[in-house]
């Protein structure tokens, strides 16, 4: 994939600034996220640089989308990830309009939390509950 063609550099930066903005989030809330400068951020949305791939991949994690999504890319596996990515299920979930509802710092906390391995998000389920326990 190469991230300098124009045409990607362009659909990175516009689907950037829409799932940020589908998510009610602004540029200083997702460079924080993802733990770059704001400035970086800032020039990814406006074409001026393009993320590298690991952090291409970390953005879409973040935002439950494919990294094929992301650059605007066709994947030929997409007819497959949405049978199963739209079921019933996953809308009940991890739909959208359930991040919506969301304030500020919770979007962050989900986000972030999209980025961690199953492991490590077991991990920080167990840490809740246990807090959980403690407060009751």
């Amino acid at each position: 994939m190469d991230l300098n063609n124009s045409k990607i550099r362009k659909n990175v930066a516009d689907n950037l600034k829409y799932y940020r903005k589908k998510y009610e989030l602004s540029q200083a809330n997702v460079s924080k996220t993802l733990g770059v400068d704001a400035s970086s951020y800032r020039n990814w949305e406006n074409e001026r640089s393009v993320p590298g791939i690991a952090t291409l991949n970390e953005i879409a994690k973040m935002y439950k989308i494919s990294i094929y999504t992301l650059c605007g890319i066709e994947n030929p596996n997409d007819e497959k990830q949405s049978i199963s990515s739209n079921s019933q299920f996953n809308n009940n979930v991890y739909g959208e309009d359930k991040i919506t509802n969301l304030d500020t710092f919770e979007k962050q906390i989900v986000m972030q939390l999209r980025r961690l391995t199953k492991e490590d998000q077991r991990k920080v389920g167990e840490c809740i509950t246990e807090l959980l326990k403690n407060n009751e």
